[in-house]
């Protein structure tokens, strides 16, 4: 019974192990920039500051066009 136990254990542990290991973020590389900061911060670089302009004006067309859909079907 104790050798069950431990075998057991060793399987659950692996299993753990494969787990974590699968669903974390190890070996990942790359920078997060906030866009919020893009416009005013000086460290950000110009490429990533065009990028978060590009985003906010899509989501501004999307918000635009789901209100536009919204007097559609008042009307």
């Amino acid at each position: 019974m104790p050798d069950f136990i431990k075998r057991a254990a060793l399987v659950i542990v692996l299993v753990t192990a494969i787990i974590i290991l699968i669903f974390s973020d190890f070996g990942a590389s790359g920078r997060v920039y906030d866009c919020g900061m893009a416009d005013w911060h000086p460290d950000i670089p110009n490429k990533v500051k065009e990028e978060c302009r590009r985003l906010h004006y899509e989501e501004w067309k999307r918000q635009q066009q789901e209100e536009l859909n919204k007097k559609v079907i008042r009307a």
